[in-house]
């Protein structure tokens, strides 16, 4: 069979669909211009060193967070799972990330997700609570009570109407997500932008009512990430997002400021459900590229991969 290039494949994805308008409603600001070749780093080794190197290759943890900020930080922990089963983030990389940031400066660090089963158990099963337990200035939320979301409307775009976002997000000066990297049964794998899932209250919608593809690509218009970072130290191949399932020691961090070229890049690292997969097949990441979030076409980023010495 004649191989075909991720240019042409990209082409023949978009080729039916008119460029869209959708509004620039973003709930974090993005302190960088996002018009400059987006510029993904993988990083492999021990967690902490992997991500010193990362955040130094993108600028420096000053270009995303200022004295006085409010950060919130986003993993994956919304299942009562050990870190080795790969379906919520490694706690050692939640912590020192904050720990990164309170040295920036920041004021306050929310560490949030929406839990999917028992906070209680979401919490000190995945490790997050032993984790972040001595840091001052830190609050570990998990946003099960409505109460705890704010409507907000979205204008220019079809499946998601309105949705209820976590205020917490909405009232953040800086937004880092930091997604474990598995596999998904409705969208392939669950990553950065379809890991924005975790901000909302009334998810269950997008599997049920909405187009969940094109539903995550309108969700991402309001919610952009200044930082993403993917926990590639293991990845769920198969089984998630809950697993069990069969898990890859991939041993990397892979992050930048553009959240969806930093998603086609980590789509294409591994095999999922044993096979590899372009992100030019992934519905959700052409719906986000077509609304403009970020770059799909890995010929048009700059890739740096490093290497971070034994701790």
């Amino acid at each position: 069979m004649k191989s075909i290039s991720r240019r042409a494949l990209l082409k023949g994805a978009l080729a039916s669909t008119l460029p869209l308008s959708f509004p620039s409603i973003v709930l974090c600001r993005d302190r960088k211009d996002t018009r400059e070749r987006p510029r993904v780093v993988d990083v492999s080794g021990p967690i902490e060193e992997s991500l010193e190197i990362l955040i130094e290759e993108l600028g420096g943890i000053g270009r995303f967070v200022k004295s006085g900020d409010t950060v919130l930080i986003k993993p994956n922990m919304s299942f009562p799972n050990r870190p080795e089963l790969a379906t919520t983030t490694d706690p050692r990389l939640v912590k020192a990330m904050t720990w990164s940031c309170l040295e920036a400066g920041a004021r306050r660090v929310l560490v949030a997700d929406h839990p999917m089963r028992s906070v209680k158990l979401c919490l000190e099963v995945t490790g997050m609570k032993e984790a972040l337990k001595d840091l001052r200035g830190v609050h570990l939320i998990g946003a099960s009570q409505e109460g705890m979301f704010r409507s907000v409307t979205v204008s220019g775009t079809k499946e998601l109407l309105t949705v209820k976002m976590l205020r917490a997000a909405q009232d953040a000066d800086v937004m880092i997500n930091l997604p474990r990297m598995k596999s998904h049964g409705a969208t392939t794998v669950s990553l950065g932008t379809k890991g924005n899932m975790g901000l909302i209250w009334d998810r269950a919608i997008f599997h049920s009512r909405l187009n969940i593809n094109e539903a995550i690509g309108d969700l991402n218009t309001l919610v952009r990430a200044n930082l993403t970072i993917l926990d590639g130290s293991r990845v769920l191949t198969a089984g998630g997002p809950l697993g069990p399932g069969p898990v890859e020691e991939l041993g990397s961090l892979i992050g930048g400021v553009d959240p969806v070229a930093v998603d086609a890049y980590g789509a294409q690292k591994v095999s999922w459900y044993g096979k590899r997969v372009a992100p030019e097949q992934i519905p959700h990441l052409v719906a986000c590229h077509k609304r403009g979030i970020g770059e799909i076409d890995l010929d048009v980023v700059d890739i740096v991969s490093r290497e971070a010495p034994p701790s």
